[in-house]
């Protein structure tokens, strides 16, 4: 049912914030609000009892990245309390966004670099493993082709005003593997994307994307920004915003050096 109230259910903003992945957030606000839709973000934190009354008008879910150590902090309530949720709102088509750890935490598992084994929430048929010192962490500028998947979605296509890539910043150290090419979000141009070897980068199942893109991504990319707020509104278009600056912010990181 459509709605002109987005409501964003944002996991963990305490202990998942790497890299200003807050700034995502921040900016889906803005570029709605900007367009008279009202927003209201609601914070899902390690003290949130997940209920019907909680969650039950939450149309984008957003999840940011963060190091081991935060990882593990927020890991058994995400997988005692909150896997059911996250689960039955990504398979019914909801609209998600999660950045790094969190898109690692959706995986089959998750190999720390001490060997220690994290079970995933086993929602992207994905598995992420650290070598450690075996080798080089993933780190720099990065530009990707999103997946036809994208390109191809009649929304995209309406919203779009920037172009076929992405552009952002990476560094990881965890390798991430995914089961088919056919539901990766993007192919690298530049940069390491899932895992420096086959030039992947993310995941996309059903309307919920994954990516290793931090900087915020959504700043320098205001196309995928409006896409998930039309899909997460059930709108075929939204109206045009200025993007001068957005756009120039695209088009010169895709200059930058790795």
């Amino acid at each position: 049912m459509w709605t002109n109230k987005l409501v964003i259910g944002y996991l963990y903003n305490k202990n998942l914030n790497l890299y200003g992945d807050n700034g995502n957030v921040e900016i889906l606000t803005a570029r709605a609000t900007l367009r008279g839709i009202d927003v209201e973000v609601r914070e899902l934190d390690l003290d949130t009892k997940i209920s019907a009354g909680v969650v039950s008008d939450v149309n984008l879910l957003f999840m940011g990245g963060g190091p081991d150590s935060a990882q593990k902090e927020v890991y058994e309530d995400l997988l005692r309390n909150k896997k059911s949720f996250i689960q039955d709102y990504i398979e019914n088509e909801g609209v998600g966004l999660f950045v790094c750890g969190s898109y690692q935490l959706l995986g089959k598992y998750y190999k720390a670099s001490d060997g220690t084994v994290l079970e995933g929430l086993n929602i992207f048929n994905i598995y992420t493993e650290h070598f450690g010192n075996k080798k080089p962490r993933c780190i720099g500028n990065c530009v990707a082709r999103l997946s036809n998947k994208i390109l191809n979605d009649k929304i995209f296509i309406s919203v779009n005003k920037v172009g076929r890539d992405i552009v952002g910043f990476e560094n990881h150290g965890g390798r991430t593997y995914i089961d088919n090419p056919d539901n990766l979000l993007a192919k690298i141009i530049v940069g390491h994307g899932n895992n420096s070897e086959d030039s992947t980068e993310g995941y996309l199942y059903k309307n919920s994307l994954g990516t290793y893109f931090h900087g915020p991504v959504l700043a320098r990319n205001p196309h995928l920004a409006d896409f998930l707020i039309a899909k997460s509104l059930l709108l075929e278009g939204l109206s045009p915003l200025d993007d001068f600056l957005d756009i120039a912010a695209h088009t010169a990181s895709r200059k930058l050096k790795q």
